[in-house]
C-alpha cells in the first residue's frame, strides 16, 4: 500500500511540475514564496484592446501559479512537510486558478502578434477551454480543502487530480517553448 502511495505521490509530482512552468519557464521572484497580489481580478476579462497587456497579465498569473506549485512541491518532497505553508500555497494557487477563464479574451491570441504559447483553439474551442480551466478551477479548489482540513494524506490524494487537469489543458492548448 505505501509503494502505491509513493508511486503516486510521484507521479502526480511529476504532472504537477509540468504544469507549473507557466507560459515560458523561469520564475519572477527568484524562486521564493509567491505574491497573491491579483493581476486581474478573478474571473474578469483582460480588455482586450490591448493583447500585450492581456499577455502580460496571464504570463504574471501563470508565473504565480507555477511559484504555488514549486512551493507545495517543495514542502512534500521535504522531510517534514509544513501543513501551514502547503495550505497558504494551496488557497493563492485556487484563487488564481479562478481566473484563468478571464485572461484569454477574444482578439489576445498568436493572431495579434504578440509572443505567447497559448494555442489558437483557446479562442476557437473556446467552451472546451472553459470547460477546462474549469475543471482546474475545481481541482484547486479541492486541493486547498484538502490541505485546509490539515490531514497531509488528504493533501497527497488530492494532487494526481490537481495535476492531469494541468495537463489535460497544456496538451490541447499550449504550445511548444520558443
Amino acid at each position: 500500500m505505501r509503494a502505491i502511495l509513493i508511486t503516486s505521490t510521484v507521479a502526480a509530482l511529476i504532472a504537477v511540475a509540468a504544469c507549473s512552468r507557466g507560459e515560458e519557464t523561469g520564475s519572477t521572484n527568484g524562486g521564493e514564496a509567491p505574491a497573491t497580489g491579483n493581476a486581474v481580478a478573478p474571473g474578469a476579462p483582460v480588455a482586450p484592446a490591448d493583447p500585450k497587456a492581456a499577455y502580460e497579465a496571464r504570463h504574471e498569473g501563470f508565473e504565480e501559479i507555477g511559484d504555488h506549485f514549486k512551493a507545495i512541491n517543495r514542502e512534500l518532497k521535504g522531510g517534514s512537510p509544513s501543513i501551514e505553508t502547503i495550505r497558504t500555497q494551496a488557497a493563492g494557487l485556487a484563487q488564481k486558478a479562478a481566473q484563468i477563464p478571464g485572461w484569454f479574451p477574444a482578439g489576445t491570441g498568436p493572431e495579434a502578434g504578440t509572443k505567447t504559447r497559448a494555442k489558437a483553439e483557446i479562442w476557437t474551442n473556446n467552451q472546451d477551454f472553459q470547460q477546462r480551466a474549469q475543471t482546474l478551477g475545481q481541482a484547486s479548489a479541492a486541493f486547498a480543502q484538502a490541505a485546509q482540513g490539515g490531514d497531509l494524506a488528504a493533501v497527497q490524494a488530492a494532487l494526481p487530480a490537481l495535476g492531469d487537469s494541468c495537463k489535460q489543458c497544456h496538451d490541447r492548448y499550449r504550445g511548444p517553448e520558443r
